[in-house]
């Protein structure tokens, strides 16, 4: 008989919670909770037998219950990646084995992510690998399926997780000093929980570099979606709580937007192009790697109406949500826009669509800069204010009505998603300008 899961005890000290560097909701100190009394199981010691019985009646002795499990989650000392990634798969799928027995389950990875931004990178590719590989060797009767809506179907074991740089004294502009790990395992059947593991990988251990299909997306990609899988897999969720219900939702469509990645990310954009109108009617209607799959598929096909219609949407998606995270990204320390490949020419049209779409709109749009974390914090702001400026302008000259509708600043460095301080292709996300959708005063 598998052992019942109980219900976890939540108790994080402040200690515990300063070590959780980087969290996505820093909170205070929980309150320790205690775990009701329960009732026991073992039966009162029977009565003497009467002097005609042949033979006293059997004691039934009860099992003992299971120990509780733990969410009390400290974070190691960082050590080298795959160092990180086998202590935390091991401990992981240990705190499960118990759980599981020795049943024949299937388990099904939804590619880990960069949770400050949502993208998969070289490392969170190499990180479902090894998992992977622990996984099988682990127990012979666990079996490793890729994320498709057919294993979806057979129920497995979810595993998902995140890799992202933090900085454990929190300050504003300070350059990550390592790579929080978090891994979670929910089981389909239920719906929940049933493992979490915390760790750090140094920082020089781990590559950043998004793949491409996130390089080349108009957009970074945490929506309702993404933010689900984040909720779930970091300290929001505990061993025993439900995944979060959108998330869960969404996995169908999640299932396929991941064959649309892998055959984009293999150079067979037509199948991708398919894959991704697949997934559409299958995903939140504001999931943005769908959108951004349209997007890029179309303009690589020369579909260039198409492109546009699919730019559109996501303009459209981001003024109803009042964000809009658009990579329009700049050269290390100037105001002109990255210059890569045939990026020029898409930047043109992205600005005259966001010009229409905006001029339409009831509401009036903040363009924001960015800068990389490299150079002085005076300077950044400087760099920041006038990249804003200069996509302002941009603007204004595509659609006059806008002038009266947008406003600019500059932030500088303190709202890096990456933060390396590398000023190439892993960093490049930090150096853009975004809208955000306000209120017209």
């Amino acid at each position: 008989m598998k052992p019942q899961l109980q219900r976890p005890i939540w108790r994080l000290s402040f200690a515990a919670l300063a070590m959780l560097a980087g969290c996505t909701s820093p909170a205070g100190p929980a309150a320790t909770t205690t775990p009701a009394a329960v009732p026991s199981t073992t039966p009162a010691a029977p009565s003497p037998a009467p002097a005609q019985a042949v033979a006293a009646a059997p004691v039934r002795v009860a099992a003992p219950a299971p120990a509780p499990v733990s969410n009390v989650f400290v974070a190691p000392a960082p050590v080298k990646f795959e160092d990180s990634i086998a202590r935390a798969g091991q401990s992981l799928f240990a705190q499960a084995a118990p759980l599981l027995g020795n049943e024949s389950r299937i388990i099904v990875i939804d590619p880990l992510i960069d949770a400050n931004t949502g993208a998969q990178t070289v490392s969170t590719v190499k990180m479902g690998e090894q998992l992977e590989s622990i996984a099988k060797s682990r127990n012979a009767q666990w079996s490793v399926k890729s994320l498709t809506r057919d294993s979806l179907a057979q129920k497995p074991l979810l595993l998902i997780g995140t890799l992202t740089p933090v900085t454990v004294e929190r300050s504003i502009d300070a350059v990550p000093d390592a790579f929080r790990v978090w891994l979670t395992l929910i089981d389909l059947r239920s719906g929940k929980v049933i493992a979490k593991q915390l760790d750090r990988a140094t920082i020089d251990s781990v590559n950043s570099e998004p793949l491409k299909f996130y390089q080349d997306s108009p957009t970074w990609h945490k929506d309702k979606t993404v933010l689900g899988y984040i909720n779930s897999c970091q300290i929001n969720t505990k061993i025993g709580d439900p995944a979060d219900p959108d998330y869960l939702a969404r996995l169908p469509g999640a299932a396929v937007v991941n064959e649309a990645i892998l055959a984009y990310d293999g150079g067979k954009v037509p199948l991708a192009n398919k894959l991704y109108k697949e997934a559409e009617p299958l995903a939140d209607p504001g999931d943005l790697r769908v959108l951004n799959g349209l997007y890029i598929t179309s303009w690589q096909l020369g579909q260039r109406d198409a492109a546009r219609d699919a730019f559109g949407k996501l303009v459209e998606s981001g003024l109803e949500l009042k964000r809009l995270p658009v990579k329009l990204l700049f050269q290390p320390g100037k105001t002109q826009f990255s210059a890569a490949g045939d990026l020029p020419q898409q930047y043109q049209m992205w600005i005259a669509s966001l010009a229409q779409k905006a001029g339409s709109s009831a509401s009036c749009v903040r363009v924001i800069g960015h800068t990389s974390r490299t150079g002085s914090a005076r300077g950044n702001e400087t760099l920041s204010r006038q990249r804003a400026e200069a996509v302002q302008r941009m603007l204004e000259r595509d659609n006059r009505a806008l002038a009266a509708k947008l406003s600019a600043a500059g932030v500088g460095s303190r709202e890096a998603l990456v933060g390396l301080g590398t000023d190439d292709v892993r960093d490049a996300l930090d150096r853009r300008v975004e809208f955000r959708v306000v209120d017209c005063v």
